[in-house]
C-alpha cells in the first residue's frame, strides 16, 4: 500500500526554545489541551486553552484562522 503524501497541514515538531523565542509572534497560535484546572495551575502566556475534549466543538470559536500556525501543548512527557 502507498504512503499517503505529506499535505501542507503536515504536523510538525517546535522545540522548547523556538517556542519560547516565537512567544510574542501573532501568527502562532498557541494552545494547551490539558483539562481546564491544569491550564489554571499553570500554562504557557498568552496560550489558549482547548482541552482535547473540546476540540472539534469549539474549535472553531477559540481559533479565528485555523490556516496558521498552531503550536499544540500537553502535560506529556518533556
Amino acid at each position: 500500500m502507498a504512503k499517503p503524501q505529506a499535505q501542507s497541514s503536515e504536523i510538525a515538531t517546535i522545540a522548547r526554545q523556538e517556542l519560547a523565542s516565537r512567544l510574542q509572534e501573532r501568527a502562532l497560535v498557541i494552545l494547551n489541551v490539558t483539562p481546564k484546572e491544569s491550564y489554571a495551575d499553570g500554562h504557557i502566556p498568552g496560550s489558549i486553552s482547548l482541552p482535547v475534549v473540546d476540540i472539534e466543538s469549539k474549535a472553531r470559536l477559540l481559533i479565528s484562522n485555523l490556516d496558521q500556525e498552531i503550536a499544540v501543548y500537553c502535560a506529556g512527557p518533556t
